[in-house]
């Protein structure tokens, strides 16, 4: 399939990463990332969108001024208030959704791959109703009591289950998933499971009739 006026090789394979909130989807994606895959950071993509002048504008004029330290966004706030407003919560997703899956076409193209693997690690994968995009899909498990362990000290227990609720929930992500990587145990382990993962998703690159992506509307 084609992004915008260009074509998607059809020996790509496009891999979605997701999960929940602290499940440990950036984790998988450096194991990918240090088989020398390339992998796309739907949250690195935004933290990027969020430092610019003009989106901080508009993010204040959905969230009010008092999101805003200086020039800077104050992201604790922005999650106090999305998280509790659904209306402003859709209206901010209205504005960032349709700038990250740009991006993301973009980047996809930068990295001049012709054949093999491509990941992104893009949190709320389904929740865009985004799994027709990828020709893969893994979702990184791990159980909420580890979450909240490997969290403490970043996150209150309240902030980390306000982020659950406004996901669906990790039992309806698993049924979907093409691949499911255990991420309750140590990272030696998880590393394993995932290059397995790796190991069948180049098995069947060869057989791909991929290149799913598709242009998002916006």
């Amino acid at each position: 399939m084609g992004i915008g006026n260009l074509n998607i090789k059809k020996d790509i394979i496009l891999v979605g990463i997701t999960g929940i909130f602290g499940s440990g989807k950036t984790s998988v994606a450096s194991i990918f990332k240090k088989e020398n895959i390339p992998v796309i950071s739907c949250d690195e993509i935004v933290h990027q969108l969020l430092e610019m002048p003009q989106i901080i504008e508009e993010v204040k004029e959905i969230l009010g001024p008092d999101v805003a330290k200086g020039n800077k966004l104050d992201r604790k706030k922005m999650a106090q208030i999305i998280f509790s407003d659904k209306e402003k919560k859709t209206l901010l997703e209205n504005l960032i959704h349709p700038l990250v899956f740009k991006e993301i076409e973009k980047r996809i193209l930068d990295t001049g791959i012709d054949k093999g693997i491509i990941v992104i690690e893009i949190p709320l994968l389904f929740e865009t109703k985004s799994e027709s995009y990828f020709d893969k899909i893994i979702v990184v498990s791990a159980s909420p009591k580890v979450i909240k362990e490997r969290l403490k000290g970043k996150f209150s227990e309240e902030e980390i289950e306000k982020r659950w609720e406004n996901q669906l929930p990790l039992s309806y992500k698993e049924k979907k998933a093409d691949f499911v990587i255990n991420n309750s145990s140590t990272f030696n382990q998880t590393y394993e499971e995932t290059k397995k993962v790796i190991e069948i998703l180049k098995k069947q690159h060869c057989k791909n009739k991929g290149g799913k992506w598709k242009k998002q509307k916006s």
